[in-house]
């Protein structure tokens, strides 16, 4: 790679990645950390309602800022501080003081610390160390469909200083005001460094930082260590549960499904948010599930999950359809609950259907009213896999293998492990009823999983939420595995590995048995891991390197150096005219350049923008309306890429789309004022 891209992780882009990382993770969770705690969640849970809780401050800060007149560089700061201050005394005076179980959690011991700290250290590790390894810089932009999107809303929020949710975007969408979720762009917006930068420290921060700590804090609340009883049954010590959780944390690190596949190959880095809300979701299901000491404390932890489904749904709108799938099991857990106390009471569950009734009526009502809308979103087409993809879909599933695209290496079943490993909890927990919710999730996003990935039929239409992509859901399948895997480990089935362990150094002669099978745990844990390491890197290359870039390049390293330069080539009030498909939207997020095209969806029909782009071709042209619109636009300056090939690249130039058109140059009417190998910037000297 040329130096000028591959100028590495070093030095002072080393240190402001760094920065920006801290800046990100800080501003999810420390906010919503520090209101968990003040609703008398435990410090570890908390750390898994956190970013739930902190995107939707900064969902409400957003509209807040805006509606005061404030941009949200540097005033989006101040609304989240006072939203943060206000909404934690909100909390700490609803739930009163600390009392029962929040005085009664067994402290942790040194040794205890040390485990977790060891299956935590791989889990930020890992990641960190894959991303780090193949990402040719901190200013390298990610290639790939959304991303091109996702980088110029950032750059759009940091200069139109509007964030808000509710139109802040409009400038990428030819000054129409229209709903799309920033929750993302707004926290990489207040980030130090340019928008592509702060975007690659968002990416390592949800993945390598906010993700294991989430995890952690949800592992905790489902083995039962954060409990007042302190075991899950079946003879479990507390070592035992450490042991579990700090092993799932590290077998995370090997997981590929979620979070690394959606924030590198598909590049969905909003619904990657949104999806990382829902362990905040699962942690204050199970502590509603377990009861409070107090119906104060209940109601406030109502509340923090209003919170929580507010952050998730903020985030990204399939957040919702995510929390109905994983509320299901609980709901009828509560439900049949409900039905067996109310059967010794007279009419009881007479009342309980009558409610169960109005509840259906009242979805029915509200189905009916939004239909065009709810038409709308099952209606989405995709091609459909089929009985064979349906099966291949389970089996991809069980074993984690990427469901987007062609990754090298992914064929080599290493997931297997997990696999084994969640299949034989899963058993486990189909007898006790505590563990029944999990399982069911499990079951339930399986089904949707292989609905998706199967044969055409109204069924499948399900999937339309999730834009019939299989990878968007299975991060619900993985977050119940993950569960059942660390109850498993930390209850009957871990015990009975470890005898197996055990008896395996014994047969080999060895005098300290325990500590062999502790190193034999060990690398049964980091062997999986490290085999995946590969796919892993193959993953980030699918978006980073420009050689290995999935569905086609879009900048060379030629035009990524045209790019940097041309804000000292073009003027401070320049519009570029060129193809999405060829690089030209990156001139904005890159380059600091204003587009006319700042995605590669296709501009709204009936606007100037949707015009242009067939009329360029007769620029010069006689009764042309070409000049006519480029004026309209205020745009002077073009910008061409000739290299079909990528430079040769394993899948060359990404495919054109609509902008097929924009890659033609004129013979006349422009004027060159910069180029880099196949790329180059003219000016528009047809329209005078």
């Amino acid at each position: 790679m040329a130096a000028s891209v591959a100028a590495g992780l070093n030095g002072d882009s080393g240190l402001s990645l760094a920065a920006a990382t801290l800046v990100v993770a800080c501003l999810l969770l420390v906010p919503g950390w520090v209101i968990g705690r003040a609703a008398r969640l435990g410090a570890l849970p908390s750390l898994a309602v956190a970013p739930a809780i902190g995107s939707a401050l900064i969902g409400v800060a957003e509209i807040l800022t805006r509606a005061l007149a404030l941009t949200w560089r540097p005033w989006g700061w101040v609304v989240i501080a006072a939203l943060s201050v206000g909404s934690t005394l909100l909390m700490h005076l609803l739930a009163g003081p600390a009392a029962g179980p929040e005085c009664q959690r067994t402290p942790w011991s040194r040794a205890e610390q040390m485990i977790l700290a060891g299956g935590l250290t791989v889990a930020v590790v890992v990641p960190a160390g894959v991303i780090l390894s193949s990402l040719p810089g901190p200013d390298y932009p990610a290639q790939a469909f959304d991303a091109t999107f996702h980088l110029n809303a950032v750059a759009a929020i940091r200069e139109g200083g509007n964030a808000s949710m509710l139109g802040g975007l409009s400038s990428l969408y030819s000054g129409r005001a229209i709903y799309y979720p920033t929750v993302w762009h707004g926290a990489v917006a207040l980030a130090p460094g340019g928008p592509v930068s702060a975007s690659t420290a968002g990416i390592l921060a949800l993945t390598a930082v906010i993700w294991p700590l989430s995890l952690l804090g949800l592992l905790v609340r489902v083995t039962g260590l954060d409990s007042a009883s302190g075991s899950v049954g079946d003879g479990a010590d507390r070592r035992q549960q450490v042991c579990s959780v700090a092993a799932v944390l590290a077998l995370s690190a090997g997981l590929v499904g979620f979070p690394l596949l959606l924030m590198t190959s598909l590049a969905v880095w909003p619904y990657a948010l949104s999806v990382l809300g829902l362990p905040g979701a699962l942690v204050l299901y199970d502590q509603l599930r377990e009861g409070a000491v107090s119906r104060r404390l209940h109601l406030t932890w109502v509340l923090l999950m209003l919170a929580v489904a507010g952050g998730v749904v903020a985030a990204h709108g399939t957040g919702l359809f995510n929390l109905a799938i994983l509320t299901l099991p609980f709901l009828a857990d509560v439900v049949a609950s409900l039905w067996r106390r109310s059967a010794g009471r007279r009419g009881g569950q007479a009342l309980l259907v009558a409610g169960a009734a109005g509840t259906l009526l009242a979805l029915a009502t509200g189905a009916w009213l939004m239909r065009g809308s709810l038409a709308s979103v099952l209606g989405y087409e995709r091609p459909a896999g089929g009985v064979a993809g349906a099966v291949a879909t389970l089996g991809q599933a069980l074993i984690d293998l990427p469901m987007y695209g062609s990754v090298p290496g992914a064929t080599v079943p290493i997931g297997v492990v997990f696999g084994l490993l969640t299949l034989g909890s899963a058993w486990w927990a189909r007898s006790r009823r505590d563990q029944r919710p999990w399982l069911v999730m499990w079951l339930l996003a399986l089904a949707l999983l292989v609905l998706t990935g199967g044969p055409q039929w109204v069924g499948r239409q399900l999937g339309s939420p999730w834009y019939l992509q299989k990878a968007r859901i299975l991060p619900l399948a993985i977050l119940p595995s993950l569960i059942l895997v660390a109850q498993g480990g930390a209850g009957q089935p871990g015990q009975r590995l470890w005898a197996v362990l055990r008896r395996t150094a014994s047969r080999l002669g060895e005098v300290r048995p325990g500590r062999t099978a502790a190193a034999m745990m060990v690398a049964l844990v980091l062997l999986p891991v490290a085999a995946r390491v590969p796919v892993e890197r193959a993953l980030v290359a699918s978006v980073y390197d420009p050689q290995r870039i999935q569905y086609g390049t879009l900048l060379t390293e030629d035009a990524i150096t045209l790019i940097q330069r041309s804000r000292s080539r073009l003027p401070d009030d320049a519009v570029v005219l060129g193809a999405p498909s060829r690089g030209a939207a990156h001139l904005w997020s890159l380059g600091g350049v204003h587009v006319v095209y700042p995605m590669r969806a296709a501009a709204a029909p009936g606007t100037p923008e949707a015009s242009l782009a067939s009329a360029w071709p007769a620029l010069g042209q006689k009764d042309s309306q070409t000049c006519a619109l480029l004026n309209q636009l205020g745009v002077r300056y073009f910008y061409s890429s000739s290299d079909a090939t990528a430079s040769g690249s394993v899948t060359g130039a990404a495919p054109l789309r609509w902008d097929a058109s924009l890659t033609q140059v004129p013979t006349e009417g422009l004027e060159l004022i910069d180029s880099e190998g196949s790329t180059s910037l003219w000016r528009i000297t047809a329209c005078g």
